[in-house]
């Protein structure tokens, strides 16, 4: 017996025949993208201000308004023959809004890399150091310092009840 697909094919959306549905389409794919741009920039300023606790609230609604838009720009794509049929004016401003939208992402992503960095360097400044703390302080044979043991430099707990 062959093992059955669990995948599910999605249903295909029914083709744009007039010009107010391709407008509708665009508007409503508009819309995803301008709530997405805003959620984008208040992280980005949440990351810039350091409130990163504030910012990781957001990312429900954020994936939300990601997979929205994925969804649209897929929808926008498949039906791209009859948008440029029906409103080839609509397509040139809106490829416009989006090549602007990509700095916004791109200071977004600029910001979130750098808070990665600040924090792995906290971490790894902590860690060493309480590495160090646990290291013997005795001198070896020749006088010398004695090599810190993988043992002293055990990690660090986080208690996230705090």
């Amino acid at each position: 017996m062959m093992p059955q697909s669990i995948y599910v094919q999605p249903e295909a959306e029914a083709p744009i025949r007039t010009e107010a549905e391709a407008r509708a389409l665009l508007a409503d794919f508009e819309a995803v993208m301008s709530e997405l741009m805003e959620l984008i920039e208040t992280e980005t300023g949440l990351v810039r201000d350091g409130r990163l606790f504030a910012a990781t609230d957001l990312t429900a609604r954020k994936n939300d308004l990601l997979g929205r838009y994925m969804k649209g720009r897929i929808r926008l794509k498949s039906q791209f023959a009859s948008l440029t049929r029906l409103v080839p004016d609509a397509l040139e401003p809106l490829r416009q809004r989006h090549l602007a939208n990509m700095e916004l992402v791109r200071a977004n992503l600029a910001a979130l890399a750098i808070a990665r960095e600040v924090a792995e360097g906290i971490v790894r400044n902590v860690s060493s150091t309480l590495g160090r703390q646990a290291a013997p302080r005795t001198y070896g044979r020749n006088a010398g310092m004695p090599p810190i043991r993988a043992a002293a430099a055990r990690g660090i707990a986080l208690d996230r009840r705090l």
